[in-house]
């Protein structure tokens, strides 16, 4: 099966489970619910796996990536709140997202970027400090490491300039944009669309960072 071949088909097997499980979600059908979830989120490490020229170490850091965001998904939606435990396998994950955007690239620092990325966080974090409670470090930390990983992604992109680089910033700031949503629901005021918003920007996330091993 060639590569184009291969990213339509994984694609629509990707949108078909994302469908599944949002499906499962508004209309309480806990088995599409808990099966979809995690099988989404290993369709789409299977897609990185099948797109993958060779099995470089930056393959196996967003691998890695994808597993723990596996493994997070499933703490996530247990019936007994497991967030603690999520938040550690999504921050492990971006901090495997670090390690690979930062391979091979000499750290550069483009205020252009940077500052927006600060001022969006300083302003985000300020709203949803009093919701936060016991929640405040935990959150303080996620959030830095989540801007960190998309200022790196950044600065691969503008170095390299390559159409994986992109992919790979296109995700990372989409995955911003995913947990901030998720961030404003769960600690400041829920509405009835979050979780379909935070679902799809999710997969898109991790979908384009998966791109990025081409």
């Amino acid at each position: 099966m060639d590569v184009t071949t291969t990213l339509i088909a994984s694609t629509l097997v990707i949108l078909m489970c994302a469908l599944l499980h949002l499906y499962g979600a508004y209309k309480e059908l806990k088995w599409l619910f808990y099966v979809f979830k995690p099988v989404t989120t290993l369709s789409i490490a299977a897609l990185c796996w099948h797109l993958s020229p060779a099995l470089s170490d930056y393959v196996w850091l967003i691998l890695l990536g994808l597993l723990l965001s596996t493994l997070g998904d499933i703490f996530l939606m247990l019936p007994k709140d497991r967030f603690i435990p999520g938040l550690l396998s999504f921050l492990a994950a971006h901090v495997a997202y670090i390690v690979a955007f930062s391979m091979q690239l000499e750290i550069t620092y483009t205020w252009a970027l940077i500052t927006p990325l600060i001022i969006i966080a300083i302003v985000y974090l300020t709203l949803l400090w009093p919701s936060l409670a016991e929640m405040k470090v935990p959150v303080l930390v996620y959030m830095s490491i989540i801007v960190v990983m998309a200022w790196i992604s950044g600065e691969r992109y503008f170095t390299l300039e390559s159409s994986a680089s992109f992919y790979a910033f296109i995700g990372a700031v989409v995955f911003l944009f995913s947990d901030a949503t998720l961030a404003f629901d769960r600690f400041k005021k829920q509405f009835h669309s979050a979780y379909g918003v935070i679902i799809v920007s999710y997969y898109l996330a991790q979908y384009f960072i998966a791109l990025s091993v081409r």
